[in-house]
């Protein structure tokens, strides 16, 4: 993996959803988890596991969640989606939309959780509903991104899967 690329676009990423998507109503991507999913599919293991760690230390440096709740599940998520390579058509579109959906979902409802024990008072309906519009926004999104990486997969470092044998 090309770790220059990355951090430019894990910043700009950052940047974006800080300042430029908080302006949008309900229609607001995870863009960290966007770009997490086709990274982590076209990674080895380790740099899966740090590709998540990166994005996950940058959402938790700008979200008023625990510090490190990104951090761990972005980095369980990265291991898991670079584990998990092999078995799917990881240059796909659709595959990036089905696991940001699915990373997203994961998310929001981690986030929902630890506000629920930290004492918070959440309206469950309406949770699940932005929960549900951000997990499709956030589909859509990684599977916008993930074709734009995937046309240079050679800039980011990205490998196919006859590439990634032997790698860990």
């Amino acid at each position: 993996m090309r770790w220059f690329p990355f951090l430019l676009l894990a910043v700009l990423a950052a940047l974006l959803q800080t300042t430029v998507l908080r302006v949008l109503g309900g229609w607001r991507p995870h863009l960290l988890i966007a770009l997490l999913v086709p990274v982590c599919l076209g990674a080895g293991r380790e740099a899966g596991f740090a590709a998540g760690c990166i994005l996950g230390l940058l959402r938790d440096l700008f979200s008023v969640e625990p510090f490190g709740l990104s951090i761990g599940l972005f980095a369980l998520a990265g291991y898991g989606l670079a584990r998990l390579r092999s078995g799917v058509y990881a240059e796909h579109p659709v595959t990036h939309a089905l696991f940001g959906l699915l990373c997203s979902a994961v998310s929001s409802g981690a986030s929902v959780a630890v506000l629920l024990l930290q004492g918070g008072v959440v309206p469950l309906g309406s949770a699940v509903a932005r929960a549900a519009v951000t997990a499709v926004a956030t589909a859509a999104t990684a599977g916008a991104v993930g074709a734009l990486l995937w046309r240079r997969p050679r800039w980011f470092g990205l490998k196919r899967g006859s590439e990634l044998e032997g790698v860990g």
